[in-house]
C-alpha cells in the first residue's frame, strides 16, 4: 500500500519528496485535494503514523534506502547533508520566495524587499557556486537530499527570474544544475526546465506611463529653439574634425602594438616553471599524504581512494604525489608531510584532455590485493587504459572523449566509487549495508583544508 503525501502538487517542496521517493523506489500517492480537507499540509500518511513538515518529510523518505545513500555513506556526511539542507532552507528559500512569488501572483510585491531579497539569493548562489567549484554534488560522489533540497528550490527561480545574464555568473551552479535535472529521477517530477530569457521583463511593464498631452504641446513648442541649439553643436563638431584630422596618423602605431606578440619564455624560464610546478604536487601530496594516514587509522581503514588537483592528469606528477604521499613521515617536523606508505591507496587527478589514476598497494598487502587488477577494474567501464604497471605501483589514464561524453571531472567521482566496490568485493572496504554506524567511509568532502 503506497504512503499519501497531502501537499500541493506544484509546490517545489511537495516535489523535493516527490525525487526522493523516486530515488530510493518508493511509491507515494498525491491525493488530490487532500491539502483542503487535511488543513495543515504538507503531511506524509504511513502506516505507522504521520508526519508533517516538508523537511521532515524529506528527510524520513532520504533515510528509507540506506544503501542509496541520499543521506550520505557516514556520520560526517549525513552531518555536511543537514547543514546544506538548513543553508537551503534559511539562506536561499527565504529571499527566493520574496522575489519569486509575488510574479506568481501568490502576494503583492514590496519593492524594497524584493531588492534586499536579490542581494541576499546572489550571496547564496555565490556560496554554492564557489563550493561546486572543486564538487560534483554538495557532498560526497552522488546525489543526497542536499542536491534535491537546493535543485528543487532554485526551478521556479530558473524559469521565472533568472535570466541568461544573470546565470553566467554561476557557471559551477548551473553545470550542476544541469547535471541534477539529467537524473531521470529528477525528470520524471520536474520535467523540463524553460530557462528565463528576461527577467526584467515583467517587472518593467508597470514603468510604461502615457505622457500628458499638455507636455507633448510644450515639446512642439520647443522645437525651433532645440533646432537652433542644435545648429552651433553642428558647427563647433565640424571645426573639431577638421582640427583633429592630423591625429589619424598616429593609427599605424596602434596596429603596431596589436601586432605584437609576447615573447615565448626562454628554455630558463620553462625549467623554473616546471621546478616550481614539481614543488607545489609534492606539497599537496605530501599534506594529502598525512590526511589520509589520520582519516584511514580513525575509520580502521586499510585502502583509500581520493583525488588531488595540481597534477591536472598529468600521468608522472601523479606518481609524483603518490610518492610524496608515501613518504616516511618524521614527527619532529613543524609541518609533517607524508606519512601514508602503509596505507593501499587508488588516486585521480583530472586534466582537460584525460584523468590520470595511480594505483599503491604496499608489499604486505600485496597477498590481499593485486595492484594492476584494482586499476583495471577501476578503469574497465570508462574506456581507460594500464599505461605503466608494477607490483606496488601502477598507472593508468582515461582520454577525453567529447562525442562519447567522457569528459575527466565528469567521470572522476564514479571512477572512484568503482575502485571501492572492486574493494568491497574482495572484502577490504566496510560495506555500506553494515548496520555498524561506527564504521565511516571517508572522501574528499572529508578534508576541509584541502
Amino acid at each position: 500500500m503506497p504512503m499519501k503525501l497531502y501537499a500541493h502538487p506544484d509546490n517545489y517542496k511537495t516535489k523535493k519528496a516527490l525525487v526522493a521517493a523516486k530515488f530510493v523506489g518508493l511509491e507515494i500517492e498525491v491525493p488530490k485535494g487532500g491539502g483542503a480537507e487535511t488543513g495543515k499540509i504538507p503531511v506524509l500518511e504511513t502506516a505507522q503514523g504521520c508526519i508533517f513538515s516538508s523537511t521532515a518529510i524529506a528527510r524520513y523518505i532520504s533515510r528509507i534506502s540506506r544503501p542509496m545513500g541520499l543521506y550520505g555513506q557516514n556520520l560526517i556526511e549525513g552531518g555536511m547533508i543537514d547543514s546544506w539542507v538548513e543553508f537551503c532552507a534559511n539562506e536561499l528559500e527565504v529571499p527566493l520566495c520574496t522575489w519569486v512569488l509575488p510574479l506568481m501572483g501568490v502576494f503583492q510585491e514590496v519593492p524594497e524587499a524584493t531588492a534586499l531579497a536579490k542581494e541576499d539569493v546572489k550571496r547564496a548562489l555565490t556560496v554554492l557556486d564557489k563550493h561546486l567549484l572543486h564538487n560534483t554534488y554538495m557532498v560526497g560522489h552522488t546525489v543526497t537530499l542536499a542536491d534535491i533540497s537546493i535543485c528543487c528550490a532554485l526551478v521556479d527561480a530558473m524559469k521565472l527570474v533568472f535570466d541568461d545574464q544573470f546565470r553566467k555568473q554561476f557557471g559551477n551552479l548551473m553545470r550542476w544544475f544541469d547535471l541534477c535535472l539529467a537524473q531521470p529521477e529528477f525528470k520524471s517530477i520536474v520535467g523540463d526546465v524553460k530557462f528565463s530569457g528576461k527577467a526584467g521583463a515583467k517587472e518593467a511593464a508597470p514603468k510604461k506611463e502615457a505622457a500628458p498631452k499638455k507636455e507633448a504641446a510644450a515639446k512642439k513648442e520647443a522645437a525651433p529653439k532645440k533646432e537652433a541649439k542644435e545648429a552651433a553643436p553642428k558647427k563647433e563638431a565640424a571645426a573639431k574634425k577638421g582640427a583633429a584630422a592630423p591625429k589619424k596618423d598616429a593609427a599605424p602605431k596602434k596596429e603596431a602594438k596589436k601586432d605584437e606578440e609576447p615573447a615565448p619564455p626562454t628554455p630558463e624560464e620553462l625549467e623554473k616553471m616546471k621546478k616550481d610546478k614539481l614543488k607545489k604536487v609534492k606539497k599537496e601530496g605530501g599534506k594529502r599524504g598525512v590526511e589520509i594516514e589520520g582519516a584511514a587509522d580513525m575509520g580502521g581503514l586499510q585502502f583509500f581512494c581520493c583525488s588531488v588537483d595540481l597534477p591536472e592528469g598529468d600521468v608522472e606528477l601523479l606518481k609524483t604525489s603518490m610518492e610524496a604521499m608515501n613518504e616516511k613521515s618524521d614527527p619532529t617536523e613543524e609541518e609533517r608531510k607524508g606519512g601514508s606508505g602503509h596505507i593501499g591507496k587508488t588516486i585521480f587527478s583530472a586534466g582537460t584532455e584525460q584523468l590520470a589514476v595511480c594505483a599503491y598497494v604496499p608489499p604486505e598487502k600485496q597477498g590481499e590485493l593485486n595492484c594492476k587488477e584494482w586499476l583495471q577494474a577501476t578503469l574497465a567501464n570508462f574506456g581507460g587504459e594500464v599505461v605503466e604497471s608494477g607490483a606496488a605501483m601502477c598507472v593508468g589514464r582515461v582520454k577525453t572523449d567529447a562525442d562519447k561524453g567522457v569528459f575527466p571531472l565528469k567521470i572522476r567521482e564514479p571512477m572512484i566509487l568503482e575502485a571501492n566496490n572492486f574493494l568491497r568485493k574482495k572484502g577490504l572496504f566496510p560495506d555500506n549495508d553494515d548496520d555498524d554506524d561506527d564504521e565511516c567511509v571517508f572522501g574528499d568532502d572529508d578534508f576541509p583544508s584541502m
